[in-house]
């Protein structure tokens, strides 16, 4: 018994390779473009038009340089042209900016396209869209280096500001100062008015800190109803007593949550580099040390740190 033959495609229902390659480019979901060996597009399919908000005809024969958001130096574009001029194929995250200015991140392969010569005769990207992801991972970033309620560098961060800060005054010989912010009453206000109100308190008192302290000065949150601050390029110690005056008399000030009135005040404790401690430990346990000198003394004051009176706690 023969063997059935097998059936012959008609002819007309065959597509040529180049056709099939051009409907399979156009149909994947990464942003592609061509250009020639001048970097000039020639090609782009309908992905790069919905990440981009450029069509074909925007971008006909006009370089990629119509992306550049200006995110990414000029080294790092000539370092991207020397390697696919070099023949090699480039790859790296890249962020562009659309049509209508906004800014996506992308995923890119650049990649030579070479003749039967070996000469280069176009290059291809495809571009895969990682905005979501890169925004995700910069919020996780934040979360990270960020107290959630307030939005104020937290502990970690403000740790790592205060030794950039310590560095840079020990080789600029320049001195420096750091608060330890406390508020004297909080607790009844949660036990009183619940936690939500708290809550609210603490957003407020933490605006409060950074609209009265200078633009180069740092407020982190580190916990509780604890604020600390970094008063960086101090001139003399005048200056950061007036400031800690500023900080006492503007939290003295009654906050008004939900029609009601609250009165709260502080207790700072202020250190300065060198003289109270070399280091971020002994500033933060110095400036500590004095906040509870000032909260002994009755609280809404600050204390400038003594060595001899933190001896006779």
């Amino acid at each position: 018994m023969q063997a059935p033959k097998s059936p012959v495609a008609d002819p007309a229902q065959v597509q040529a390779p180049q056709a099939l390659l051009a409907l399979a480019l156009e149909s994947v979901a990464n942003a592609i473009f061509l250009t020639d060996h001048k970097g000039k597009i020639i090609w782009a399919n309908e992905a790069f038009a919905r990440l981009s908000g450029y069509s074909l005809a925007d971008v006909f024969l006009r370089t990629p340089a119509i992306l550049k958001s200006g995110k990414q130096s000029d080294d790092f574009y000539a370092q991207l042209w020397r390697t696919i001029k070099s023949g090699k194929v480039w790859q790296g995250d890249v962020i562009d900016r659309r049509k209508d200015g906004s800014l996506f991140a992308v995923d890119e392969t650049i990649t030579p396209l070479f003749d039967e010569q070996g000469q280069i005769t176009h290059f291809i990207a495809i571009q895969h869209d990682i905005t979501g992801r890169k925004q995700e991972n910069e919020q996780a970033r934040h979360l990270a280096y960020h107290d959630a309620l307030t939005a104020l560098p937290n502990r970690a961060r403000f740790f790592d500001l205060l030794e950039t800060a310590l560095l840079n005054a020990s080789c600029d010989k320049h001195m420096l100062a750091t608060m330890f912010v406390d508020l004297d009453r909080f607790k009844p206000v949660n036990d009183t008015l619940g936690h939500h109100i708290g809550d609210q308190l603490l957003v407020a008192v933490a605006e409060r800190i950074r609209v009265a302290l200078r633009h180069a000065d740092t407020v982190a949150r580190i916990g509780g109803d604890e604020f600390v601050v970094l008063i960086d390029q101090l001139e003399n110690t005048d200056i950061a007593s007036r400031l800690a005056q500023k900080l006492v008399d503007t939290l003295a000030q009654p906050f008004v949550l939900e029609g009601r009135t609250i009165k709260v005040s502080a207790s700072v404790g202020v250190s300065i580099y060198p003289s109270d401690g070399a280091d971020s430990r002994a500033l933060l346990m110095h400036a500590d040390q004095a906040m509870y000198a000032a909260k002994s003394g009755g609280g809404n004051q600050f204390q400038l740190y003594c060595a001899r009176s933190a001896q006779d706690r």
